[in-house]
């Protein structure tokens, strides 16, 4: 029998994400889950550019970018993050469509009432 051969074009989309983030750099792996992180407490929605702008403020890099992805999942898997099921165009980041993301952990601000000053 004839072995296999898979070609990267018959690749899943998971397989591609899964195959990037085991071979990114674990220090950027450790820093983009970090931004995430920082993200998801500042702000209700981001993508993952939005997340790669913020790990460009380290001096941490990786070979490939897209190991993003993977990082990504793993935030949503330790609940930090869900894919809002929105996608948009975004032509600096890929040629094809981001996920939107939504904070699990970010805590709306509560509108603050001025209070009277306490009489004597």
């Amino acid at each position: 029998m004839a072995a296999t051969t898979t070609t990267p074009s018959q690749q899943s989309t998971q397989e591609h994400i899964d195959t990037c983030s085991a071979h990114a750099n674990p220090t950027w792996k450790e820093a983009t889950l970090a931004a995430i992180m920082r993200l998801a407490s500042r702000q209700q929605r981001f993508t993952s550019f939005d997340v790669l702008t913020e790990v460009e403020k380290s001096d941490v890099k990786t070979h490939d970018l897209r190991a993003v992805g993977g990082v990504m999942q793993e935030a949503r898997d330790l609940g930090l993050i869900a894919s809002v099921g929105l996608v948009r165009r975004n032509d600096k980041h890929s040629r094809g469509a981001t996920t939107v993301w939504e904070s699990r952990i970010h805590q709306k601000s509560a509108p603050t009432t001025p209070t009277a000053p306490e009489s004597l």
